[in-house]
């Protein structure tokens, strides 16, 4: 006999009073294990199903990529609105991503480059993470090494660094450059579950796939001004314009005084978005030309995906 736990169309869980489970008023351990027996194999069953349709999907796919960082986005924010007792959902994160990766290589070839200059270990520990214990990984000691692999089709993905304000070198005024004849751009942020509180490393990735809404993203733009315009008139330039600015990077240029900044913006902005096309108006723009650079689905904070002493 089951009881149906509250949630969200959660699976019954075994009612404990029922005497096959409980003996002299104690769990019988016995039929416990046989229980979580008769549960691995169920699960067991679902992988092999779901890996099954994965290879339908690849076939439905045709020629299109095989990743899609806005759909795993949304599975997972899926789970953890329905997400109810004891089970870690930082667990749940993990357990997923483990099994999206894993389809996603069924469906045709994957791997990542990473950013690793001399041993430096947190984009890597972080695509190791993301992207699952068996997704073949190449290390890098450069950005623009990175970005090439991606490019030329060597790597699907590519994970960097967050770009800071502080960087001498940084490598989204290289992506610009090809981001204005290819088809690479910011596709995902990582992690996309971070466990520890105020913990700020992140990292983004890249990949040569289309812009695709998650339904809560970020959206990135290398927006080259007229000279002495100042980021404080950018950022009202582009809320005029409608969209909320998250935080701008900025990065002088010799030419003529001009700036390069790196604006990252609140919600979905694709490369033909009307709002940033009025920077770049004739008459009264302020700016020369704005590249689209990617978009990447919003992550949980730790708060969403912290326990809450849930049974």
């Amino acid at each position: 006999k089951t009881i149906a736990a509250t949630g969200h169309g959660n699976p019954p869980y075994p009612e404990f009073e029922n005497g096959r489970i409980m003996s002299e008023g104690k769990p019988n351990l016995a039929a416990l294990r046989e229980e979580l027996d008769s549960i691995d194999n169920a699960l067991h069953d679902l992988l092999m199903r779901r890996a099954a349709i994965a290879a339908g999907v690849r076939a439905s796919k045709g020629g299109a990529p095989v990743w899609r960082p806005s759909r795993e986005a949304q599975i997972l924010r899926r789970l953890m609105a329905r997400h109810s007792g004891p089970f870690p959902r930082a667990t749940i994160v993990q357990v997923w991503r483990e099994i999206i990766s894993a389809m996603v290589r069924l469906q045709g070839e994957f791997s990542v480059a990473v950013y690793a200059p001399e041993g430096d270990r947190l984009c890597r520990d972080m695509a190791r993470d993301h992207f699952g214990a068996e997704t073949p990984l190449s290390l890098h000691s450069s950005a623009r090494a990175v970005l090439n692999a991606v490019q030329e089709g060597t790597a699907t993905a590519g994970v960097l660094p967050i770009p800071e304000d502080s960087e001498e070198a940084p490598w989204w005024p290289i992506l610009a450059g090809m981001a204005s004849g290819g088809d690479v751009s910011v596709c995902a942020r990582l992690p996309f579950a971070p466990t520890a509180p105020g913990n700020g490393d992140s990292a983004l990735c890249v990949a040569a796939i289309a812009p695709d809404e998650s339904g809560d993203d970020k959206s990135f733009f290398v927006v080259r001004t007229f000279p002495e315009v100042s980021r404080a008139r950018l950022n009202e330039a582009i809320a005029a314009a409608g969209i909320k600015p998250v935080r701008l990077i900025g990065r002088g240029q010799p030419r003529e005084g001009t700036s390069v900044f790196l604006a990252e913006l609140e919600g979905f902005a694709g490369p033909d978005d009307a709002r940033i096309a009025r920077l770049t108006d004739p008459e009264n723009g302020i700016a020369e030309s704005a590249v689209f650079l990617g978009v990447y689905a919003t992550p949980f904070s730790s708060t969403e995906i912290a326990d809450r002493g849930e049974v």
